[in-house]
């Protein structure tokens, strides 16, 4: 159990860390189109952020060659996060009505 948690933890606050880095160490603003921008990714979507500074500074924003297919992963990891959550929350309620 205390492997879950470690996991969860490290799942939502590494692409976070990873973004506080790169905010750090380089010009990752040149990604996005405004801060306001890069702050809501930071905040909403961390996973789609740093697929899309990778796609960004690695191929010049293209989308081509399966890159899109990483921003896409970004995409279902943040959703998938929140939905995730979701069910877990679901479930509770569900075992509680059980008892």
């Amino acid at each position: 159990m205390p492997g879950c948690c470690l996991g969860a933890i490290v799942l939502f606050f590494g692409p976070r860390v990873m973004l506080a880095l790169a905010w750090m160490f380089s010009d990752w603003y040149r990604a996005f189109s405004s801060t306001l921008v890069a702050l809501l990714g930071f905040v909403f979507l961390p996973w789609t952020s740093l697929a899309w500074m990778f796609v960004f500074f690695r191929h010049h924003g293209d989308l081509g060659d399966g890159y899109v297919l990483l921003l896409a992963a970004g995409v279902v990891g943040d959703f998938g996060a929140y939905g995730g959550s979701h069910a877990a929350r679901r479930r509770v309620i569900v075992v509680r009505e059980r008892r």
